[in-house]
């Protein structure tokens, strides 16, 4: 017997393909949409000592390309080259608006002796503008530099404000030191401060304690352990 092996002709569902080819058709038109949608509208947000300006120039959009036309993580990468942005997010939406949310390094003071702006990310900054900070007279040796880099940190930026001048100014009795991590403090109002590493976080009630000085002028002492408030006239 000879087996004849049937053909099996298969009909190509062309109302099937039809769809397929829509469907690829209709996302890739929505593709190209999204893709080319205007940058309408920039929002920055969380930056205090950059201006909109600078940030939206450092985001690679000053010229307000399409919305998509940058990847998230090259505007991250563009704008995290600067000292003072430490993190930072990005949105977009389909109404064409862009948000840029930095977190920002504050300013604590101007390193005189390195002739930069020291920022609460421990970076530093070539600049003229000292607007708001205290300067740093002398040189501090590097671990307690750390130290102070680290309890300026604790401060409000409104208390720093305050400060006009740091100096580095161990205690000392005769030859002996007595406390290494000591700094003396001229501030805006004419007042003194004394205060150390240690203690420095006391400086946050320094508003409150001036506010009892009665438009006195004097040398203050927050560098003990102490709760008591030492205040001594000129």
């Amino acid at each position: 017997m000879n087996n004849k092996k049937k053909k099996i002709r298969r009909k190509l569902k062309w109302k099937s393909l039809l769809k397929i080819g829509l469907i690829v058709l209709v996302g890739y038109l929505g593709y190209l949409g999204i893709r080319l949608i205007p940058t309408n509208h920039i929002v920055v947000l969380g930056n205090n000592y950059l201006t909109d300006e600078e940030v939206i120039e450092m985001s690679l959009y000053q010229n307000y390309p399409c919305l998509f036309c940058l990847a998230n993580h090259k505007i991250k990468d563009s704008l995290k080259q600067s000292p003072y942005i430490n993190d930072v997010k990005i949105k977009k939406n389909l109404l064409g608006e862009l948000t840029i949310s930095i977190d920002e390094a504050r300013p604590l003071f101007y390193n005189r002796d390195k002739k930069r702006l020291i920022l609460s990310n421990f970076k530093e900054v070539d600049t003229n503008n000292l607007e708001g900070v205290p300067i740093l007279t002398n040189y501090v040796p590097d671990q307690l530099y750390e130290k102070l880099i680290n309890g300026f940190n604790k401060l409000s930026s409104d208390v720093i404000a305050l400060i006009s001048e740091i100096i580095y100014e161990p205690w000392k009795n005769g030859d002996i030191i007595i406390d290494d991590s000591r700094f003396f403090l001229q501030m805006n109002d004419g007042n003194h401060v004394y205060v150390n590493t240690i203690h420095i976080d006391k400086l946050n009630n320094y508003i409150d304690i001036y506010a009892t000085l009665e438009d006195k002028k004097g040398t203050l002492y927050l560098d003990s352990s102490s709760d008591k408030i030492s205040f001594s006239l000129f």
